[in-house]
């Protein structure tokens, strides 16, 4: 079961060492950690408080909860009415909804920082309320806000792992197991402490995030670096021309920074996230139809989005709409690609994500071995291959209509579905 010491080993520190780096960054919080008088040092039970009431419902609004206002009314009420877990547990909530994993960094060493300042004297007093104050760290709200940054960073990790020791050692069995469970999981599925950059990232595309133009400014994160190199992308993809550039731009973040593969779980799979169903289902629809500039427009962008640069069906829809666009040295250049980057990670190609999804599905392998890797054991010879696949294209063009008219009332599935039960179509995916 998970806990604050298997956290830490995750982020491979040593706890001591975490400690006392911890401990320094208490430091930034003096003015917060200050006793409120000599005969109270923690204040009164803010139950009754104006403010405390107005800090419960903002955090308890469904949606729209103003993230500054009740980081306002932590700041307000610990410095000169209470020193409350319940007031530092919203305050790292909402630091972590405003600010990601850095800002849920800051509000744990200030609760570390309260905990080992006013022990048993922290209001609630009562050890049922204690108790669950502790246990709202690892609830749906908290969790909700973490899934926002599905990024996690090294730097970050090892901050909350050391404010979450702090918490332990101050009074033992107050982390919760659950919140230390997702945060491993976190770790492990952005491809743990080592990785260049996230390998889970948050699914947003650029034009949705990149509406102006930011000052260049030192990168300190591999989140940051993901993010600047969306812009350029961005930018390069709307020249003419610009497509390859853009891609390989994107490739270089997410491809060359791998340097080993994915650690396993006990069932043989890795922990990424797999590939959304409707993404799947619009790829295989593209391809049926035949539209080869919207399904390279669609396979390039789901690249940068989640886990999807592990997909390496992906690299197969590309590889095929680059073809029939006739752009054919392009489609050798994503070709060759794929083929460095299995040649450094021996057997990617065999893994899974976290559902028993593969990395590369029948089709891709086929095309991975055959071609990619250049190995022909065991296969058809290349005269007969090319054979099937001409015949297979021809028959599919001469039932489109009729799987067109199928997919409008049924859908791209049934379609599918339709078009694999016909006799005599041999294409490769179908």
């Amino acid at each position: 079961m998970a806990n604050v010491y298997t956290l830490i080993s995750v982020c491979q520190a040593a706890a001591d060492a975490l400690a006392v780096q911890t401990q320094q960054r208490l430091l930034l919080w003096n003015n917060w950690l200050q006793p409120l008088s000599a005969d109270k040092p923690a204040g009164d039970d803010p139950g009754y408080d104006d403010d405390f009431q107005l800090m419960r419902e903002e955090v308890n609004k469904i949606t729209g909860a103003d993230s500054d206002l009740i980081c306002r009314l932590a700041e307000k009420l610990l410095t000169t009415v209470t020193k409350d877990i319940r007031v530092a547990s919203y305050y790292a909530w909402a630091r972590l909804h405003r600010d990601g994993e850095s800002g849920l960094a800051d509000g744990l060493e200030l609760l570390a920082g309260l905990m080992q300042g006013f022990g048993e004297q922290l209001h609630p007093l009562r050890e049922r309320s204690r108790r669950a104050a502790f246990d709202w760290l690892a609830g749906q709200r908290m969790l909700d806000s973490l899934s926002l940054y599905p990024e996690a960073g090294s730097t970050d990790a090892l901050r909350i792992s050391g404010a979450l020791l702090l918490m332990e050692q101050a009074q033992e069995g107050t982390v919760p197991d659950a919140l230390c469970g997702v945060l491993e999981t976190r770790l492990l599925k952005s491809g743990g402490p080592d990785a260049v950059v996230p390998q889970n990232v948050s699914d947003v595309s650029p034009s949705q995030t990149n509406n102006y133009t930011p000052a260049l400014s030192p990168i300190t994160s591999g989140q940051e670096l993901l993010t600047q190199a969306r812009i350029l992308a961005k930018y390069l993809g709307d020249q003419p021309e610009g497509w390859l550039a853009a891609h390989h731009l994107m490739k270089s973040i997410r491809h060359d920074t791998l340097y080993q593969l994915p650690p396993l779980s006990a069932e043989g799979r890795t922990r990424i996230e797999p590939p959304k169903p409707d993404q799947r289902a619009l790829l295989k629809r593209l391809y049926l139809q035949q539209s080869w500039t919207e399904l390279l427009e669609q396979a390039d962008g789901m690249f940068s989005r989640g886990a999807n640069h592990l997909w390496l069906d992906l690299q197969w829809y590309i590889h095929q709409a680059l073809l029939k666009a006739g752009r054919e040295a392009e489609a050798a250049i994503i070709q060759n690609d794929l083929k460095g980057l299995l040649t450094r990670l021996t057997g990617l190609e065999g893994l899974a994500f976290n559902d028993g999804t593969p990395f590369a599905d029948e089709v891709t392998l086929n095309w991975i071995q055959q071609q990619v890797l250049e190995n022909a054991a065991g296969w058809r010879d290349d005269t007969a291959a090319s054979a099937a696949t001409a015949s297979g294209d021809d028959d599919i063009l001469l039932l489109e209509p009729e799987a067109l008219a199928v997919a409008d009332s049924d859908g791209p599935e049934a379609a599918l579905a339709w078009l694999q039960n016909r006799p005599g179509i041999t294409s490769v995916r179908s």
